[in-house]
């Protein structure tokens, strides 16, 4: 049963170019569907919260229980899609996260809609282990640069469109002098997910083999074994922790609270500094990643993103008093950093780990990783804000962490470009043994 399931969506030949990219932009819509689904509630939180009868001290559930799902998810859902096939498990990781928002947007109570939001939440968690996985699989590795960087940018997209696109919905829906004001976001959203599950079922096409598995594309050609870097991939895809950490849990959940109270902005010009970020991001992740494929400084592209992020906290972002240079200064620096670490970890990572069964355990552990940094900032970032601060917060926590990946990377992964010339031997080795014979 399990293995009919699994064929579904697979076809009996390669794909052609254009149905890779027709599946890929599938994809890559349920892909920032889903981040807009967790980052929609943001800016009307507390009147979410007011309607439903939430008290202050448990709005953060709203985004905790969305994390918390994805976190638990990371490991099943590779073993989910390792059984049951990727379209299956795509078509129900959209229907999963349909259903939620259905719950949520008909919710008069509360436990009501956070059963919603965790049901959004397993579909994220699914998309983040899922998406990443299907791309060695679409995309042969010499493309691999290319297909990542933009990958890369679904959440960089579905954040832009939360932090316009809610806050107007909600005001054309009345705001504040109407309860169920933030109830047509969810409408929205509900909208893209059925255009999307509509896509996938139509457009989602696996190969007969996998392009992991193939030389140069070749059906006729079957890789040989090659050395994996386990280590190395593990190392660079659990510190990407980092990252979320300090970008989503702090600058994309809290900046836009620190630019109201500490720099006097309005809700909706303090959300575009974030906003800025994430546009920046978008461009020069495809740029990188198709430089990346040619010149094979993934490593290098990962090592410096950490170090400017570490640089950004400690001295730009959380300056004290009324100017705003060093926020713009840092918006923009962090539009390069999204560029250069989440591109260069997915990007790095089927390089450094060719075994198909093992490239999906250490993008698991990307997304496992991913989960655990948003459930961890959701219960301690505020409290530590309100400990000791802004500015000692960013000076004394966000920004050694970001320093000691950068660190982690410098001495436990092994440059891309040295590995390029493995696989070149190993491929030049394996065709000298296919001649002899």
């Amino acid at each position: 049963m399990a293995a009919t399931i699994a064929r579904f969506g697979v076809q009996n030949r390669q794909l052609t170019p254009t149905e890779r990219w027709i599946c890929f932009a599938a994809l890559f819509f349920l892909g920032f569907t889903a981040t807009f689904n967790q980052f929609k509630a943001a800016p009307a939180i507390q009147f979410i919260g007011a309607d439903l009868g939430m008290g202050t001290d448990m709005l953060s559930q709203i985004m905790g229980v969305y994390s918390i799902a994805g976190m638990l998810l990371a490991y099943p859902g590779m073993i989910v899609m390792q059984r049951f096939g990727v379209k299956f498990s795509i078509v129900v990781t959209s229907l999963l996260q349909l259903v939620g928002s259905l719950v949520c947007v008909f919710a008069t109570n509360t436990p009501a809609f956070l059963a919603g939001r965790t049901l959004e939440g397993v579909a994220y968690g699914l998309i983040c282990v899922i998406g990443p996985n299907i791309m060695p699989r679409l995309f042969p590795l010499k493309d691999q640069g290319l297909c990542m960087g933009i990958w890369s940018q679904w959440t960089p997209v579905g954040v832009v469109i939360a932090f316009f696109a809610a806050p107007v919905i909600y005001e054309m829906a009345g705001g504040a002098a109407v309860a169920f004001s933030w109830r047509p976001i969810w409408f929205v959203s509900i909208i893209m997910e059925v255009v999307s599950i509509i896509w996938l079922a139509v457009s989602c096409k696996m190969p007969a083999i996998p392009e992991n598995e193939l030389v140069d594309g070749d059906p006729r050609r079957r890789k040989a074994p090659g050395k994996n870097f386990t280590l190395a991939g593990l190392v660079v895809c659990a510190f990407f922790f980092v990252w979320v950490f300090d970008y989503v849990a702090n600058i994309n959940t809290l900046y836009p609270t620190f630019l109201q109270n500490e720099k006097g902005l309005g809700v909706f010009e303090s959300s575009m500094l974030p906003n800025w970020t994430a546009i920046i991001s978008i461009p020069l992740g495809i740029a990188f990643g198709v430089l990346a494929d040619r010149l094979h400084f993934r490593k290098w592209m990962i090592m410096g993103g950490y170090l400017l992020v570490s640089l950004c906290m400690a001295f730009f972002y959380f300056t004290p008093g009324s100017d705003m240079t060093g926020p713009w200064i840092a918006s923009v620096l962090m539009g390069l950093c999204g560029a250069l670490v989440p591109t260069g970890t997915r990007a790095i990572t089927p390089v450094l780990v060719p075994e198909p069964k093992k490239t999906d355990f250490v993008l698991a552990t990307m997304a496992f990783a991913t989960g655990l940094a948003q459930v961890v900032g959701g219960y301690i970032v505020s409290p530590l804000v309100t400990a000791v601060g802004w500015q000692a917060n960013a000076q004394f926590i966000l920004a050694p962490l970001a320093l000691l990946a950068a660190v982690a990377v410098l001495v436990f992964v092994k440059s891309d470009k040295q590995v390029h010339q493995i696989r070149s031997e190993e491929q030049r080795e394996a065709k000298a043994g296919i001649d002899q014979v």
